[in-house]
């Protein structure tokens, strides 16, 4: 058994990178990383190439049917993450579906009465928590790359029974309270993503 266990909770991964690659107002596209060099991140801003198993995160996805504004969005999503689970594979890491996306509705608008549905995942902090937990044994190093705050009990449990634990931020958005639980913080920064971009 591998010595070193990632996990990535991927949409949290993927919303940090587009929002360091990104303008102060507008993230960049999701379609910039659906073929982007996730192992080499990982392996850089460790500083060596002995990930061990990396697990990667992500929502089951289905198509809502509701609108064709709804039906559009869910269909490009479904293509997005296609395209990301080959890119992943294709780099050893295993892309695990856990939780569901949601979709919302807005609240109309006061003037023109126009509605926008978002998409929020659910569940995959539960599924993450889930691993930690129970496959996890004492001795095991945990890299953790998420900024999510609801797994810190999870965190701290597998801290209690004798595991190691690097978490993983981005230059702009260090969680003090992930940090400051685990043996060692290591960042993610721009010059890094820039670098592992496919072109």
């Amino acid at each position: 058994m591998a010595a070193r266990i990632v996990l990535v909770d991927g949409e949290n991964l993927l919303y940090g990178l587009r929002t360091l690659m990104g303008s102060k107002k507008v993230k960049a596209s999701r379609e910039l990383f659906t073929n982007f060099n996730f192992r080499g991140l990982l392996e850089e801003v460790l500083g060596d190439d002995k990930l061990g198993e990396v697990f990667f995160y992500g929502a089951k996805l289905r198509r809502y049917k509701e609108t064709p504004q709804l039906q559009a969005k869910t269909e490009a999503v479904i293509r997005q993450q296609a395209k990301l689970v080959n890119t992943l594979q294709s780099q050893k890491i295993h892309f695990v579906k856990v939780g569901y996306l949601r979709a919302r509705e807005t609240e109309a608008c006061a003037n023109c009465n126009h509605t926008e549905w978002h998409l929020l995942e659910k569940g995959v902090d539960v599924g993450l928590a889930v691993k930690l937990l129970t496959d996890v044994p004492r001795g095991k190093e945990v890299v953790l790359v998420s900024s999510d705050t609801d797994l810190l009990p999870a965190v701290k449990a597998v801290l209690i029974r004798g595991a190691k634990m690097t978490y993983i931020g981005f230059e702009n958005r260090v969680v003090n309270s992930l940090s400051s639980v685990a043996g060692s913080t290591r960042v993610i920064t721009k010059e890094m993503i820039k670098k592992h971009l496919k072109k």
